[in-house]
């Protein structure tokens, strides 16, 4: 009597079934869902928990290095190269410095030169005024000017 075929088919069934399970799990883990929270609303709730994505098209600092004065700026390419770009706290609006954008780059991200101030991480980039842009460019000229 072969007594081994069941015994066969529930293991396999079993391996089977751990082995979806898994797939899912996977899945799951690795981003199989594109949804992004976003909070509605007038009314300030604090801040988000670590790890919340929130999807923004403002401009906004992601990388600053003051000693090579450079920044990184997300949603950066709808500035034009060479465009003066004013940096405010996001949290109370001050200015906190002047950018001049680098030409673009193929990665998504802008890069700009800081000319003023000490932008920091998360501040929100805007285009200078057109008075503010003629002030700006008689103090940073290019090299070829």
């Amino acid at each position: 009597m072969n007594t081994n075929k069941p015994k066969n088919k529930s293991l396999k069934n079993t391996s089977f079934t751990l082995l979806a399970l898994a797939g899912a799990l996977m899945l799951a883990a690795c981003g199989g869902s594109n949804n992004v929270r976003i909070t509605e609303g007038t009314e300030t709730i604090g801040n988000a928990p670590s790890g919340t994505l929130f999807t923004t098209k403002e401009a906004s600092i992601v990388h600053v290095d003051l000693s090579g004065r450079l920044a990184t700026i997300r949603n950066g390419n709808k500035f034009e190269d060479g465009a003066f770009l004013m940096v405010k706290d996001k949290d109370d609006g001050t200015q906190t410095g002047v950018l001049k954008a680098l030409p673009k780059r193929a990665t998504g991200l802008r890069t700009a030169d800081v000319l003023e101030g000490r932008p920091d991480i998360n501040d929100l980039v805007t285009r200078a005024s057109d008075a503010e842009a003629s002030r700006l460019s008689k103090i940073y000229r290019d090299a070829e000017q």
